[in-house]
């Protein structure tokens, strides 16, 4: 008997025009998520797991642009939050001089990829922090309710923190911060 009755609402909603709306999928960025574990990251990275919550990958085994991951819950209870640093370490010769810079992937073509995603973001703050000599920040954060988890942990919020300094022709991508709050 239950399965006419489904077929009927189904049926139903058809003939109607309704459709059930998607279930929003909880953000994620280069195959990590809130729900990925410690576990898993010493199984997709072997080499740099180093048994703690944050790991550096060298520029050998970085991808996505991501050369630090840093997980607050390694249990995968999607609590807490997922950060992924965007800052590939400068180059240094043995005496201390810099062969190469510390660099660093270009802001839109991040959030380019994201929006394709998740849509544009729901904010964009930019501003001038005082006591850098100029040095802008843009913080671009995205929000949705995921009605399928606890209460707890419904809205979750994904940034990405990019800046660029006065001399700077664009803005750099920094950082991206997945996290779940309180509704």
């Amino acid at each position: 008997m239950g399965n006419w009755l489904g077929a009927a609402a189904v049926l139903v909603l058809a003939s109607s025009g309704l459709r059930a709306e998607p279930t929003p999928m909880p953000y994620g960025f280069a195959g990590l998520s809130l729900d990925t574990t410690a576990a898993q990251l010493r199984q997709r990275y072997p080499q740099d797991a180093t048994g703690s919550s944050y790991m550096t990958l060298p520029s050998e085994r970085s991808h996505d642009h991501i050369y630090s991951i840093q997980i607050a819950s390694p249990d995968g209870s999607g609590q807490g939050r997922l950060r992924l640093g965007f800052e590939r370490p400068a180059v240094q010769a043995a005496d201390g001089k810099v062969l190469s810079p510390a660099r660093h992937p270009r802001c839109d073509q991040l959030s380019t990829g994201l929006k394709a995603l998740y849509g544009p973001p729901d904010q964009v703050h930019e501003y001038i922090e005082g006591d850098t000599d100029g040095y802008r920040t843009r913080i671009l954060r995205w929000q949705q309710v995921l009605p399928q988890l606890a209460p707890a942990q419904r809205v979750e919020h994904l940034v990405l923190q990019c800046g660029r300094s006065k001399t700077a022709r664009w803005f750099r991508a920094d950082a991206l911060e997945i996290s779940r709050h309180l509704r």
